[in-house]
């Protein structure tokens, strides 16, 4: 067995407490309402564009002006922008984040499965189903999906707060989101942003690292062999 200079060595234990959890990076941005006027100048662009450029008036925009219009929009859209780093926790955590909030929601649950069971009953009485078990069934039903929506909502946004930072403009170091924040950013972002990270989440966790190292800092091949001439 060819022995490894000491220099060389590697400590098992020095390279295990250097191992940083994977991140990924996900942009989101924060004037996404500016889609909705890009939206309507790309159809005045459009309608432009069908108008032979020697029939137009005076006061008539060519497409060409319509595209710059857009251009600035999409230029204020990328200022608006922020980098998030994701990574993510394991289930020992998760767990603890799910407990947590199952104790902290306890009321909010409770008063979901009420109100949902009250849908249930009057649901059954529009259907005409009649049968107390059937009834009981769909209430249970109902409350139990109630439950869920509560809890799966809440885990989600104390598990993006726990694994999420902000790459703020002048700040060396990203910064962690709070969870009022995170819920904040749920009512603001929409459904399609906040996916994102938790795509970004998920490749974290579960997505193995691609590396590729540039062929000039790759080790030459040895020859244990003969050359040839």
């Amino acid at each position: 067995m060819t022995e490894v200079p000491a220099h060389e060595e590697t400590n098992l234990d020095d390279w295990l407490d250097g191992i940083q959890r994977t991140e990924r990076s996900v942009t989101l941005y924060g004037r996404a309402d500016l889609l909705a006027d890009i939206d309507v100048i790309e159809a005045k662009k459009r309608q432009a564009a069908e108008i032979p450029e020697e029939e137009r008036s005076m006061a008539d925009k060519g497409p060409d002006v319509f595209q710059s219009e857009i251009d600035a929009l999409y230029l204020q859209l990328d200022a608006s922008k922020l980098e998030f780093r994701v990574t993510f926790i394991d289930d020992e955590e998760q767990e603890e984040i799910t407990a947590k909030v199952k104790e902290d929601l306890k009321e909010t649950a409770d008063k979901a499965a009420a109100a949902a069971r009250a849908e249930a009953r009057e649901k059954c009485r529009r259907l005409e189903i009649k049968q107390p078990n059937d009834i009981n069934t769909v209430s249970r039903t109902m409350a139990n999906a109630a439950i869920d929506k509560v809890i799966e909502r809440e885990v989600s946004i104390r598990t993006i707060a726990a694994v999420t930072r902000a790459v703020l403009p002048g700040r060396t170091e990203p910064v962690p989101l709070s969870v009022e924040q995170v819920r904040k950013l749920y009512t603001k972002v929409g459904d399609s942003q906040i996916a994102l990270l938790s795509q970004a989440y998920s490749r974290a966790a579960a997505e193995a690292p691609q590396v590729a190292v540039p062929k000039s800092s790759r080790p030459s091949p040895s020859h244990d062999g003969p050359t040839s001439s």
